[in-house]
């Protein structure tokens, strides 16, 4: 329809749909409703006037040009258009030296003609100080009478002074049916301070359910910044159910719309494959149109990706470009990055001192994580560099910012007398903060101050909580210690000390590992598994548990696997276990022929091959521990 009015020289048409385009329309449209509004302007319309000033004003289809502006909006002034006052307003508002008193002069003549937005602005204007002294009383005057004549914006505006106190009394009540009212004509800036407000429980229960409802609302409507919110909250389902794809998707509509937040959110779905296929290349991508729009935390992701992205050709030199960028824009995790590379010679030649100039940058941005790494540094380093006073002094700042593992490492320096007298009661007291904080390691070592009685009253069953809060934390020692105490302490249940051994063990402990084969072994809250005990045994051998081979022996013993039941009994001497040759008649007689083939075998022994514990056998075993140190 609006084409055959364009077609018949509509002015009002072309106007229109020149809007349309404007709005919603491609680029090749827009370029279209140009041309439309300036053959209206030509005919005299004075709302076509109005639109194009509104065009060269904000400088995005054509290029800005106020002097043009001015001169359509004065025409149309002429012929009555109410709104192209407001419009010479928003001219002297956005010029590069803004004219406030120009504007709030027009802004006034709009509103008393009627126009409902006008009055808005006013009232913003007096809510902003802008040329005028600041005065939220005024504001709020204006915001009420744009409020009354339905103009959303003025409703809006008109409900958040409310809802806030500003500018007179608080009446949450009548600001939300102001803001709903609002946010019902579709202005999303209202949707959001609702949601801000349920969110946040201020003047509204706090119900984050309803929060998310309206975040959605305005996303739904093209508000931009609640894609983000919406985004958010679907990846850590807050209000809502966690759904890493309807995440990706918003961020992704936020990122095209030139978010770089939502930029680096999107590279990192890519980098981690959340919510969308894993693409490293996309992922780069994204990072970089992140870092270019100003999103400096993106700089140090890039840095990583181009060090250790196992989907990209490592790039060393691209990696140390970025992180010194991101460092160069005051980004403290680059700097730690830097740290890092120069004090392991990641992709770069070993420099301590580069790394404590890192380091130290950081730590003067309030990194605690920067301070744990320079007393780490001066803590573990060798010769010259190591400096116990230089460590405590790091870690003390990074503990006092709430560094747990800064906390845990003091426990450790006061324990062991590390620059300071040892003082197991100041030990304790840093273990109990990182404790607090649910570091793993600590709440173990708290559960063993408690259990032995060490800076403070021994106390079994507070030993044996902290036991179990570490366990439950993932700290394979805290297992293996909860493990003991169910075997051997006050409330021993060997079915809950097998399955705390296998939790140890399967956390990597080589003690975890050994109990859980002894417990197999010997039928211990399980049924007796040879074949597993095996397992396990060997599992804690090749993790350096020493007492292993001596199980070993016997447990390939009693599976009649000779040969290696000998082996171990061998290996058991070569670390140091005298106890095992007292034993051998324990052996059966296959075990102790297999030993004596495989001592002659080394040279050592040139005895009968048989099962007997003869003097021969006995000087062999002598002689192999002796070349092993016994």
């Amino acid at each position: 329809m609006l084409d055959d009015l364009v077609r018949k020289g509509s002015a009002d048409g072309m106007t229109t749909l020149a809007r349309f385009y404007l709005k919603d329309g491609d680029k090749g449209q827009k370029r279209t409703a140009l041309d439309l509004l300036e053959k209206a302007v030509a005919l005299g319309d004075g709302s076509a006037m109005r639109t194009l000033a509104d065009v060269y004003i904000a400088g995005k289809e054509t290029e800005r040009d106020f002097a043009k502006a001015e001169a359509l909006l004065d025409q149309a002034i002429t012929q009555g258009i109410v709104a192209a006052y407001r419009g010479k307003a928003w001219l002297f508002l956005n010029m590069p030296d803004p004219r406030y008193d120009q504007a709030m002069y027009w802004m006034k003549e709009a509103a008393s003609r009627g126009d409902a937005r006008a009055m808005a602005d006013v009232g913003s204007i007096y809510e902003q100080g802008k040329g005028v002294p600041a005065d939220e009383g005024e504001a709020r005057i204006w915001y009420e009478k744009s409020a009354e004549l339905g103009d959303s914006s003025g409703a809006r505006h008109f409900g958040q002074s409310l809802y806030m106190g500003t500018g007179g009394p608080r009446d949450v009540e009548n600001g939300v049916k102001w803001l709903e009212k609002s946010a019902a004509s579709g202005d999303t800036y209202a949707m959001r301070v609702l949601a801000y407000g349920y969110e946040n429980g201020s003047g509204l229960p706090k119900d984050a359910v309803k929060a998310f409802e309206w975040f959605q609302k305005a996303a739904d409507e093209g508000d931009e910044d609640a894609y983000l919110e919406v985004a958010d909250r679907s990846y850590d389902g807050t209000g809502t159910t966690a759904d890493a794809k309807k995440s990706f998707a918003w961020y992704f509509k936020a990122a095209e719309s030139g978010s770089a937040k939502a930029q680096y959110c999107v590279g990192l779905m890519y980098e981690r494959g959340e919510g969308t296929a894993q693409d490293s290349r996309e992922a780069v991508h994204w990072l970089k149109a992140a870092a270019e729009n100003g999103y400096i935390e993106a700089f140090a992701e890039l840095g990583e990706m181009y060090a250790n992205d196992a989907n990209l050709p490592r790039n060393d030199g691209k990696s140390i470009d970025y992180l010194e960028k991101g460092a160069a824009a005051d980004n403290a995790t680059a700097m730690i990055l830097l740290g890092i590379k120069y004090e392991d010679g990641d992709g770069v030649v070993r420099d301590y001192a580069k790394a404590i100039e890192w380091y130290e940058a950081a730590a003067n941005k309030k990194s605690a994580d920067a301070m744990y790494r320079l007393g780490t540094l001066y803590r573990g380093a060798d010769g010259n560099l190591k400096d116990f006073g230089k460590a405590l002094e790091w870690l003390t700042k990074a503990g006092a910012y709430g560094n747990a593992k800064a906390q845990y490492s003091l426990g450790d320096m006061y324990e062991y007398g590390q620059g300071v007298p040892i003082d197991r009661s100041k030990a304790l007291s840093w273990f109990m903060m990182a404790a607090f904080k649910q570091y793993p390691e600590a709440m173990n070592a708290v559960g063993y101050y408690y259990q032995n009685g060490i800076g403070t009253k021994e106390d079994q069953t507070i030993a044996r909580n902290w036991f179990q809060k570490a366990a439950d934390a993932g700290s394979a020692a805290g297992a293996l210690n909860l493990a003991w105490y169910y075997e051997n302490g006050k409330d021993q249940d060997q079915a809950i000390a097998f399955q705390y051994y296998k939790k140890s063990a399967e956390l990597n402990s080589a003690g975890g590992m050994f109990a859980l084969g002894r417990f197999y072994d010997d039928g211990l809250g399980i049924a007796v598994n040879r074949q597993e005990a095996i397992k396990w045994y060997l599992r804690a051998a090749d993790a350096g548990y020493r007492r292993a081979a001596y199980r070993l022996a016997y447990a390939y013993d009693a599976t009649f696997s000779s040969d290696n039941a000998a082996e171990n009994i061998l290996l058991a001497i070569q670390q140091g276990d005298r106890q095992i040759t007292d034993e051998l008649k324990v052996f059966s007689p296959f075990t102790r022929t297999a030993l004596k083939r495989s001592l002659s075998r080394r040279g050592l022994y040139d005895g009968s091959i048989d099962d007997e514990i003869d003097q021969p056998l006995k000087s062999a075993l002598k002689s192999y521990a002796g070349s092993y140190g016994g």
